[in-house]
């Protein structure tokens, strides 16, 4: 054993590298939220809750089938109406259920869907879905997606029912869609 490895050994420069990491933080100023008055804006990339728009689905069944754990529960039924005189086949949702508490927020129900814009979205900012009661709680069906009921959004963010869009959850107004000043 040579003096080198005895000395480092003896010493741990190792730990010394780390207590200096660890006491440069010690004289920085802290970084404390005083949550829940004040929250922290997640980033772009951030998965939340999910949005669902009971209007723009398909009923393709391609998000069921895109979900790797099987959380997504789709049942639907065919409706003939007769149009013009023609009779037309309409596939009408029956059942539309996603168990949160088991999902894995991959985004892969998300990127499967079909239409524009997304039928179902992973990007609406919202971290807070605690729940006392996960079975029930955590169980959405088509209406509590869309309405959101019992969930906590986050500040600004409107409930895909009230017009959440995919990829915009904060709703940013173009300036094409601004209200004239003076406008009564």
């Amino acid at each position: 054993m040579s003096v080198k490895d005895f000395l480092s050994t003896l010493l741990m420069p190792e730990l010394f590298k780390g207590m200096a990491l660890t006491g440069g933080y010690l004289f920085r100023k802290k970084e404390t939220v005083q949550y829940p008055e004040k929250r922290l804006k997640p980033q772009d990339r951030f998965r939340g809750m999910f949005g669902y728009s009971l209007e723009r689905c398909i009923d393709c069944h391609l998000c069921a089938k895109a979900c790797p754990i099987d959380i997504i529960y789709i049942r639907d039924h065919v409706e003939v109406e007769e149009i013009d005189g023609k009779k037309k086949k309409l596939k009408v949702i029956d059942r539309y259920d996603i168990d949160v508490k088991r999902c894995m927020f991959c985004g892969l129900c998300e990127e499967a869907c079909p239409t524009e814009p997304k039928a179902i979205w992973l990007t609406t900012l919202s971290y807070e879905g605690s729940t006392y009661e996960r079975n029930e709680e955590l169980y959405f069906d088509k209406e509590r997606l869309e309405s959101w009921e019992g969930f906590n959004a986050f500040p600004g963010v409107p409930a895909p029912i009230d017009g959440q869009v995919p990829g915009d959850a904060l709703k940013k107004i173009s300036k094409a869609e601004t209200p004239e000043e003076g406008a009564a």
